[in-house]
């Protein structure tokens, strides 16, 4: 005779379905045990620069000398098209 040992079903414990009033101190008891699948607030967004710093920024760079006339006008349309109104 063969016999197969049946895997187990889950990592988790069973429980009868209980009163409702005894599930709430049941549901404590799982969160606490299982604490680490706890749930993490969204991350904050990364602070977005102001445009208006950034085209004066790109207007001294071009004025210095640093920026041709092709590379100031493609950043700043590039400056302009992350802008959110």
């Amino acid at each position: 005779m063969l016999f197969l040992m049946r895997p187990r079903q889950s990592y988790l414990p069973y429980y009868l379905p209980q009163a409702p009033a005894n599930l709430e101190a049941r549901n404590r008891l799982a969160r606490d045990a299982y604490g680490s699948t706890r749930r993490v607030p969204p991350p904050t967004p990364a602070p977005t620069r102001d445009p208006v710093a950034a085209l004066k920024d790109l207007a001294e760079m071009k004025e210095a000398g640093l920026l041709t006339d092709a590379e100031f006008t493609e950043a700043k349309a590039r400056v302009l098209a992350n802008q959110e109104l």
